[in-house]
């Protein structure tokens, strides 16, 4: 007959901590300075060790010695102990100085080690000897991980305080943006000495002609790297809009608020919040604008990239473009480059009758680019994500002092390139196809006739339609008499693309969409430069 007693041999095994006497130790302190010195790495080793042959433990491996924050769990060190202790399957005990040296984040902390304590592993402070065996000693346990993880946030709030508290009375507590250095490095801030170096007296010059407002930001990109200083678009940006330049600090730590810098400025108040509400999508009209110049600081010397000015000569009664450098000989009559411009317009136009068609090819285009175009935008918004929260760590650890400012410099400059990099990749890739239909009316309304809307508008419909098809202008090469658009609108570079072969449909034939969306494809987001002779 069959007794209970032979059913045991099916329970789960229970793991009996004191069986297994191996034991591995992890030490650790926050800061480099700690580390350099070895004093408290070697305390904590010691105490372990002597924990351990009292005893009876057979230590197996070392983890740790260095410096790393215990705030949250994603520490190299720590991951690379834990990884050990559950895949060796052979651990009894992980020894550590005290629980705050094992972690800092409280009910995580605690989470890991009712992890372990399942598997047999025991998470013994050497110095804080609790027995987690009983209720009352995880309770304990517990208790210490989380005031552990208390203790942390106390001395975060009063550095962030502190922090604060310096950042109102106009001190920079981080590396100086573009422009600046500090020759006071490594010291307190309030004893900073921020100076303009030779890119900020560049960056000067970019914020002089933006207030002037007669170059596109891809013009001044492209004037500061003939200059010397190479930055792209986006960063550009950005520093037109970081109040900084003007002796203004602002920061998240903050939020709504801003002070006045102890830094001196690239350029005044009044400048700068000139330069930012100046429209954002073009340039804008002045009032010393003249209708009879349309495309004065729209079109640009090829040779010397200069938005090209206008002048009337009185005796002939007779306008003309010229190029604002001085020495540079490249002039064309008005009438003579407005015609030209009008011929160009006519290169994107579409006959009504082929309107409904186009719109419907355009439609099923579009559907298809998205689809791959959106995946990888999802992908690189995804790595923005978390580059972005790597440079948020970063500064919480200097802010903390858990890293020095040339490790800051360091890893902040690379993570700021990769972000860069990867908000240039998502506006190269950027597609919608929301308002779709409403974008599609607009274009075949005007491809119907762009020369002529052109001709009869006035001056500030002329500019918004020179730069809603031209977004960065148009050249004039003065050599061989020809204009040049780098960029077009999507929507009209594509309607120039599929015109030549609607003209072989016949009313009522079926189209053959995969043939343009083939032509589309090929040509790409970015469709080829157009050049047309005057």
């Amino acid at each position: 007959m069959a007794t209970i007693d032979q059913f045991k041999s099916f329970a789960p095994k229970k793991h009996e901590l004191a069986h297994n006497t191996k034991a591995i130790i992890y030490t650790r302190v926050s800061t480099k300075e700690q580390a350099d010195t070895n004093t408290s790495l070697a305390t904590q080793k010691q105490y372990c060790e002597d924990y351990a042959k009292r005893n009876s433990l057979s230590i197996v491996k070392y983890f740790g010695g260095t410096y790393e924050s215990a705030k949250t769990d994603e520490r190299k060190e720590f991951k690379k102990m834990l990884k050990y202790v559950r895949q060796s399957g052979n651990i009894g005990f992980i020894l550590v100085y005290s629980y705050d040296r094992f972690s800092r984040s409280g009910t995580a902390a605690a989470q890991i080690s009712q992890e372990l304590l399942s598997k047999g592993i025991k998470v013994i402070a050497v110095t804080q000897e609790v027995d987690t065996s009983t209720a009352s000693g995880l309770f304990s346990q517990d208790l210490m991980l989380s005031f552990s993880r208390f203790d942390n946030e106390l001395r975060r709030d009063k550095t962030v305080t502190a922090m604060k508290d310096l950042i109102k009375k106009g001190y920079w507590l981080w590396v100086p943006p573009l422009g600046y250095d500090n020759e006071n490095k490594h010291q307190r801030a309030v004893d900073a000495n921020y100076v303009i170096n030779k890119d900020g007296e560049l960056l000067r010059k970019a914020f002089k002609w933006k207030l002037k407002n007669i170059y596109t930001n891809v013009q001044i990109v492209e004037k500061l790297a003939k200059l010397g200083l190479k930055i792209d678009e986006r960063r550009l940006h950005e520093a037109f809009k970081n109040p900084f330049y003007c002796g203004i600090i602002v920061s998240s730590m903050i939020p709504g608020e801003a002070f006045k810098g102890q830094h001196p400025p690239l350029i005044s108040k009044e400048d700068f919040l000139t330069i930012n509400a100046i429209n954002k999508v073009h340039p804008t009209t002045h009032q010393t604008d003249n209708k009879h110049l349309p495309l004065k600081r729209f079109v640009y010397c090829e040779s010397c990239q200069t938005p090209m000015t206008g002048y009337l000569v009185k005796k002939k009664k007779l306008y003309y473009y010229k190029c604002r450098t001085k020495r540079c000989r490249n002039n064309k009559s008005a009438k003579v480059l407005h015609d030209g411009f009008k011929n160009l317009l006519k290169c994107y136009e579409v006959d009504p009758k082929f309107s409904d068609i186009l719109k419907e090819v355009m439609t099923y285009v579009f559907h298809n680019l998205a689809k791959d175009k959106q995946t990888e935008i999802t992908v690189l918004k995804r790595e923005l994500t978390g580059v972005k929260k790597k440079i948020e760590t970063v500064e919480e650890r200097y802010a903390l002092g858990e890293i020095e400012l040339p490790i800051y410099d360091k890893f902040k400059h690379k993570y700021e390139e990769e972000q860069s990099e990867i908000e240039q990749k998502i506006d190269s890739s950027g597609f919608s196809s929301s308002n779709l239909k409403k974008a599609l009316n607009k274009v075949s309304k005007y491809s119907s006739n762009l020369s002529d809307m052109w001709d009869s508008a006035n001056l500030v419909k002329k500019t918004q339609l020179q730069y809603l098809i031209f977004p960065e202008g148009m050249g004039y090469d003065k050599s061989n008499d020809k204009v040049r658009t780098p960029r077009v609108n999507l929507l009209f570079s594509v309607t120039s693309m599929i015109t030549g072969v609607m003209k072989d449909y016949k009313k009522g034939e079926p189209v053959d969409f995969d043939k343009f969306s083939a032509l589309v494809t090929a040509a790409g987001f970015k469709p080829a430069t157009l050049r047309a002779e005057i």
